[in-house]
């Protein structure tokens, strides 16, 4: 089964302020998270002159400014080991995105998870037809992706994953660098932050408390932006946190755990010999405005998804979706490509699974955002009583909600839209709003947590910064030499300076292909070439 990837979808980081910074290279592996007597072997082995002369492209408009620092910092630790030469260049990016496949030996990206499994993180970019378009295939490493993602047993599934990232660190087809924390700046009466910053990465507002008074209305600030509340016509973090307090999901995130369980759902299973995903959709249950909710809206949700395929909505990663069925009113049958795929729990919980009401949004065309708040099409955590886009939204408890996510722990909440950072730093110092979530950069962070006033929560992040090797016009004059030079920069990348220095520990270093806090993970990279 080789299955071509889900899109590369979010692989935009948050913009983060510009830092000077030192930087240092050539250290041993206990002091400075890079092992250059180990690149010197690995390209002498492989009969490779030195210096490399390596091409490194980044982007600094699209992955923030503090992309200038992050690559200043690692061409001076690969240059420092005298193992190589590395000319940097940065392109605008539109045409960075372009060209990276076809003109780029050596290049930057990000990647942000369409859902928190380990995955998300490998077929995308290790399958054959793999998004990177970098030339990497293997046999071997094939038949692991195709191993995991249909073994139903997890222990079992995380010794194949285990298995595949020290495969994958033989190849280095990848470097992974670094490790994006959640973090959020609280008031210091602020409690339950810490509960949603988990891995599944979705931010949520039913657990948080303030003074201790579950009456308390929370105030919420981003920098984030909306496209469309209909889930059919947005996929980006902005409309998705809009998604996650309002709409159902068959299968949610419950606070503290990464693995999908039932939201609307009583139970799912696979039937008919792994080639069904078979959901029992719990009884009695009502949107906001009154109208029935079962099955049916279910079966609706996905088939228009799949029916309007909006360029700007998640009706890719329903790949592995043949057809819905509803044989009564409660169950509801996903019909699989591809049997036994333990992701499509995870799929359920993602972007393309809010459920909507199908007698508010019609099969084969969006909504508008007006018109969903008019019709108080809601049925999840929350309902939206006030709605200016990307200006504030003012959310109110739904009780009749009974899903994954718990009970409303506050008397609701609003969220405000700021469109710089410095103003939403200014606000949580002062007390104007109680939380501020995506995005302060890595200073103002810092400086908010040396001042006192206030609390900062971090939890494991989603987001991972890697570098890219196209292997068919990267430096190295035989298969051999191209691995070792791969390799020889894994090791001679110190990620714990990149991660201090650079991003006040706002990012962490990465040490394998799948990031810390997700079944699967491991520290193969770091274990092989320093960096632990």
């Amino acid at each position: 089964m080789a299955r071509p990837p889900r899109r590369a979808a979010a692989v935009a980081f948050v913009a983060v302020a510009a830092l000077i910074l030192s930087a240092c290279g050539g250290k041993s592996p206990d002091d400075s998270g890079a092992d250059t007597g180990l690149a010197q072997q690995i390209l002498a082995d492989a009969g490779v002159s030195t210096p490399v002369e390596l091409k490194l492209q980044y982007n600094g408009d699209h992955y923030g400014s503090s992309s200038d620092q992050e690559y200043a910092t690692i061409k001076s630790q690969l240059e420092a080991t005298g193992l190589f030469k590395v000319e940097l260049q940065q392109t605008e990016w539109v045409t960075y995105n372009q060209q990276r496949t076809t003109d780029y030996p050596v290049f930057q990206l990000g990647w942000f998870p369409d859902f928190p499994d380990a995955d998300n993180y490998l077929t995308p970019f290790f399958s054959v037809d793999n998004f990177l378009h970098n030339g990497f295939s293997d046999d071997r490493v094939t038949e692991l992706l195709d191993a995991e993602r249909t073994n139903t047993d997890p222990d079992a599934r995380n010794a194949v994953l285990a298995e595949l990232q020290i495969e994958l660190a033989k190849h280095m087809p990848t470097v992974p660098l670094l490790q994006g924390s959640q973090v959020a700046v609280t008031g210091l009466t602020v409690t339950g932050v810490d509960k949603t910053l988990d891995a599944s990465f979705q931010f949520r507002f039913a657990p948080i408390v303030k003074d201790d008074d579950g009456t308390a209305v929370i105030k919420v600030g981003t920098t984030d932006k909306i496209t469309a509340l209909d889930p059919a016509g947005s996929y980006d973090n902005g409309s998705y946190n809009v998604h996650y307090q309002v709409y159902p999901f068959v299968l949610g995130f419950a606070p503290g755990n990464p693995s999908p369980v039932p939201d609307l759902a009583e139970s799912c299973e696979f039937t008919n010999d792994g080639s069904t995903y078979s959901c029992t959709i719990r009884a009695g249950l009502t949107w906001a405005n009154g109208n029935t909710l079962d099955a049916n809206d279910v079966k609706h949700s996905y088939d228009r998804q799949l029916a309007i395929a909006d360029e700007n909505g998640p009706s890719s990663l329903l790949e592995n979706l043949a057809s819905v069925e509803c044989p009564d009113d409660l169950t509801v049958n996903f019909n699989l490509t591809s049997p036994n795929d333990v992701t499509f729990p995870q799929v359920l919980a993602s972007p393309v699974g809010p459920i909507v009401d199908n007698d508010v949004f019609p099969a084969d065309a969006l909504v508008a955002d007006d018109d969903i708040v008019a019709a108080n099409a809601f049925a999840g955590p929350y309902t939206i009583t006030s709605y200016r886009v990307n200006e504030l939204i003012e959310y109110t408890p739904n009780p009749a909600y009974v899903g994954a996510q718990g009970a409303v722990a506050n008397g609701g909440a609003t969220m405000k839209y700021y469109a710089d950072e410095s103003n939403m730093r200014l606000e949580i110092e002062q007390g104007a709003i109680d939380v501020a979530h995506r995005s302060l950069s890595p200073t103002d962070i810092q400086a908010l947590e040396d001042g006192g006033k206030v609390n900062v929560v971090r939890g494991p992040g989603g987001e991972i910064r890697y570098i890219v090797f196209n292997l068919d016009i990267q430096p190295g004059e035989t298969p051999e030499q191209k691995v070792a030079i791969r390799k020889a920069v894994a090791a001679s990348i110190d990620r714990h300076e990149l991660a201090e220095a650079v991003y006040k520990n706002t990012y962490t270093p990465l040490c394998s292909f799948v990031p810390d806090g997700l079944p699967g993970a491991n520290t193969a990279v770091c274990d092989a070439y320093g960096g632990n």
